[in-house]
């Protein structure tokens, strides 16, 4: 599709009509996480795709966003629980939303967007010419082999490309060290005087 509304929409809305995946060039009405606008101008990557239900897929999908880039020679990294940032700028986004037994999986990518927010990049301003269907041929492969991998080790994995660790990090409900990240895909975070557990579902990090 050349432009779409939300791919993750589409894909909710044909759930049992397609198969497995939806691509397309522009989104007029892109979907962030907790109901936020992800910025969608012709120029990037947007696709979803039905998967499984698994408690750790943001972090599967990252991995396999970050695999799929490797011969990138700037350093990609992962910032809880769903952006794809280099040189401390957001290259792109997740998101997972639950159907039931299945979840819809969406990815964005700024290619070659003209953009507007000053923390974001895309990959043309990193010199770096993205062909999708590779790309997304390399994630396919990666996703479906990190999907066998256990909790232990897909959070192992994960940590690998982290950007959050030892930074101090401010929510609505206070501040913090981060430290790790728990087994169920929360984040641990030292405050002055205990350790927390912070739930994407339910924090949103205003600084870090």
């Amino acid at each position: 599709m050349d432009t779409v509304k939300s791919t993750n929409n589409w894909l909710s809305t044909f759930f049992f009509d397609i198969k497995d995946s939806a691509l397309a060039i522009q989104q007029t009405e892109g979907k962030g996480r907790r109901g936020n606008i992800w910025d969608s101008k012709s120029g990037g990557l947007y696709f979803s795709f039905i998967s499984s239900n698994h408690r750790l897929l943001p972090f599967i999908t990252g991995i396999s966003v970050v695999e799929a880039l490797a011969d990138i020679k700037e350093n990609i990294q992962l910032k809880w629980p769903n952006d794809i940032v280099v040189k401390e700028k957001k290259l792109g986004g997740i998101l997972c939303e639950n159907h039931g037994g299945c979840t819809v999986v969406g990815i964005g990518l700024n290619i070659s967007n003209n953009l507007l927010l000053s923390d974001a990049i895309s990959l043309s301003a990193l010199n770096y010419n993205l062909d999708s269907l590779d790309f997304i041929s390399s994630f396919k492969f990666n996703f479906n082999n990190n999907l066998t991998l256990s909790s232990q080790e897909i959070l192992e994995k994960y940590m690998e490309f982290d950007f959050l660790m030892g930074r101090e990090i401010g929510w609505s409900g206070g501040s913090g060290i981060v430290q790790s990240i728990d087994i169920d895909g929360s984040l641990v975070v030292k405050t002055e005087d205990k350790m927390v557990n912070l739930y994407s579902e339910e924090i949103s990090i205003e600084k870090y």
